[in-house]
């Protein structure tokens, strides 16, 4: 999980990426991409919307995300990482 600035007219966003052991992260989050949709979600510590992932297995990944984010990316499946998503009131 990671956050990026998309400059000046918009705020931080969340990112997730699913990668291998050698992989570095390019570009944006490969699973998911959210922002706070201009305040109406709770940020977290780093700025974006808050968010929390925990691995349920070896190949099931949770994200967790702040209520009202906007999102641009919620892949269910990633190089073989299967991906379940929850709103959590934040």
């Amino acid at each position: 999980m990671f956050r990026r600035d998309c400059g000046a007219t918009s705020g931080f966003s969340t990112q997730v990426s699913v990668l291998t052991p050698n992989e570095k992260p390019s570009g944006s989050g490969n699973a998911f991409v959210a922002d706070d949709d201009h305040g109406a979600a709770t940020v977290g510590d780093w700025g974006g919307p808050w968010a929390e992932i925990r691995w349920l297995t070896g190949d099931h990944l949770l994200v967790r995300y702040a209520a009202d984010s906007r999102i641009f990316e919620q892949e269910e499946q990633v190089s073989g990482v299967k991906i379940s998503y929850e709103q959590a009131d934040r």
